[in-house]
């Protein structure tokens, strides 16, 4: 006997189950009402088991029947949600892209307009997000963890398959509690003043290069935490000193919480790239390369952070 799962079969069988009438069944599918019942009877003498309760006028599912008619209900949702996708992969959209994002522009509002931005445009296409420090984005798109990288520091070597282009810079500013013992200190405040205070520092996640160091000064302690914003409030409670992007002090500094200090050699701006393997040219990579460009969505969604070269 030939096997009952075909698109035809598990139509035929849902929509009867949903009108729970063979007639309504055979009108909405377009077929006679018979073709609807011997349909049915196929399916039930291939399983071996009743599916529904028949009367003069109406048809009820079982309790068998209704357990198949949420599993051949899932079977046509996973045939269709195959069909598109495999219609999409061949107009060139990825089935999936994995995206790294620098965590000094990851928030979760950006990265939220981000998928939505994505999945309005390509709703097939699923999308993984995760999030490095400095040298561990180049990390992950080196070593093939990520096909997409949103705020790469610095200029990667040539070679390695992999395309960048500048996005734009990270200001930073050096900034301590507005009760911090440094905030009354003549400036520009000296390296042996600010050695007398930790560096609150993120640290590098990168595993196979190189760590890069924020800002540490030699004989420095180092307080390290995972991110910025834990970073930042550790500025406003004092526990230590060092730099901020400017975005993410804007608000502390207006309600006083923090202080811009100037210091002897402050810290230079942070130049960050996209990414992407030079192998990524379906059309939701080309997409995010186009809209970082000058006037592009994705360029004026990370202008909240990213200032022009």
């Amino acid at each position: 006997m030939n096997s009952i799962f075909t698109e035809e079969n598990l139509l035929t069988y849902t929509t009867a189950a949903k009108f729970g009438n063979f007639s309504k069944a055979a009108e909405e599918l377009g077929i006679t009402t018979s073709a609807v019942s011997h349909t049915i009877k196929r399916i039930e003498t291939y399983l071996g088991v009743m599916l529904f309760i028949r009367n003069t006028r109406n048809i009820e599912l079982t309790e068998s029947g209704y357990y198949f008619y949420r599993k051949a209900t899932e079977l046509l949702n996973n045939f269709y949600a195959i069909k598109r996708s495999i219609y999409t992969i061949d107009q060139g959209i990825e089935a999936r892209v994995r995206i790294c994002i620098n965590q000094l522009l990851y928030t979760p509002y950006h990265t939220a307009k981000l998928l939505q931005m994505l999945k309005k445009h390509f709703p097939t296409c699923q999308i993984t997000v995760t999030t490095e420090v400095y040298n561990g984005v180049w990390d992950a798109i080196i070593n093939n963890i990520a096909d997409v990288a949103i705020g790469a520091p610095g200029t990667l070597l040539d070679g390695g398959g992999i395309d960048y282009s500048e996005i734009g810079v990270i200001r930073w500013q050096f900034v301590i509690s507005s009760s911090h013992p440094l905030a009354l200190m003549t400036e520009p405040i000296s390296e042996s003043q600010l050695r007398l205070y930790p560096s609150i520092m993120v640290e590098d996640t990168a595993q196979t290069m190189n760590k890069k160091v924020g800002w540490l000064l030699h004989g420095q302690e180092a307080l390290r935490v995972p991110d910025f914003h834990t970073k930042c409030q550790c500025h406003i409670l004092g526990e230590g000193v060092g730099f901020l992007p400017d975005y993410i002090a804007k608000e502390h500094l207006d309600s006083g919480a923090l202080v811009v200090k100037k210091i002897q050699n402050p810290r230079q701006d942070s130049h960050l790239l996209l990414a992407t393997q030079h192998s990524a040219t379906g059309q939701v990579t080309q997409w995010i390369k186009n809209e970082f460009q000058e006037g592009g969505i994705l360029a004026a969604l990370y202008s909240d952070f990213l200032h022009p070269d």
